[in-house]
């Protein structure tokens, strides 16, 4: 339920982003010429992502996602357009061995008239260290990979420049017929530079926390290696929180996968 509804809602931000762009750039050089007109499809489609985005939003809001959750806890039962989407990624699944023991969480006592078997060994304890700590690694690899795909945003921009939109034309007699500029290869080559320096970015940013960087830091620290000081002293606690839930929804995947 949770992944149905987190999924759903950034969808939503992706379509309403995808058709705000679209529209800007349909709208903004006609305000910026006098000779280029508004781009009608451009408009049409963009309210169309736009209004899919917005529809995302408002169905799968937190709101009614506590609420749906009230009801099942009261009732057992899902709305039909809640519970025939529970399927392909998001089909239920039991909980998997590394989730959490609600037992085991802050401020609940554990249940049990044997609490030798609820205490951990050292083993354990210095297990779940490792995880804790390999799950800190895998939150802020994550987050170091998604703050470099923000020069994404500088391909609009390159668009615009390429396409010579950000050219201006001096208004004439009402009797020329007015002309659409073409870009020259000054503006075309910048428009290739911005759009080729962010994905160079991207590339280069993301490579020291590919998954297969991750995968070698893992075994090395398996191995007992101690982390490199540039990751170690980076690492904060809400990067365990983000590592944690990355690796419980991966885990999930793969169970789906083998059912």
């Amino acid at each position: 339920m949770h992944e149905l509804f987190r999924s759903r809602r950034g969808g939503g931000i992706g379509w309403f982003a995808l058709g705000t762009a679209g529209m800007l750039a349909a709208i903004l050089p006609a305000q910026q010429s006098t000779s280029a007109g508004v781009w009608t499809p451009g408009v049409v489609a963009g309210s169309a992502l736009v209004g899919v985005g917005l529809n995302k939003g408002i169905q799968f809001r937190r709101s009614r996602e506590r609420r749906v959750l009230r009801e099942l806890a009261a009732t057992g039962h899902l709305p039909v357009s809640v519970s025939r989407r529970l399927k392909g990624n998001f089909l239920p699944l039991h909980g998997t061995a590394s989730e959490d023991n609600p037992l085991l969480a802050k401020g609940v006592a554990p249940r049990s008239s044997t609490p030798s078997i609820m205490a951990a060994t050292p083993a354990q304890v210095l297990a779940d260290a490792q995880q804790d700590t390999l799950d800190a690694v895998q939150g802020f690899f994550n987050a170091k990979r998604l703050g470099g795909q923000l020069p994404i945003l500088l391909a609009l921009p390159a668009l615009r420049i390429m396409t010579g939109s950000t050219a201006t034309s001096n208004s004439g007699p009402s009797y020329v017929q007015s002309q659409n500029d073409e870009p020259s290869g000054g503006q075309v080559a910048a428009g290739l530079l911005l759009a080729a320096g962010g994905v160079t970015y991207m590339f280069v940013h993301n490579a020291p926390y590919s998954d297969a960087k991750f995968a070698e830091l893992r075994a090395s620290y398996l191995a007992g290696t101690p982390l490199p000081p540039a990751i170690r002293t980076r690492l904060k606690e809400k990067h365990i929180a983000a590592g944690r839930t990355y690796r419980a929804r991966m885990e999930r995947k793969a169970a789906r996968r083998r059912r």
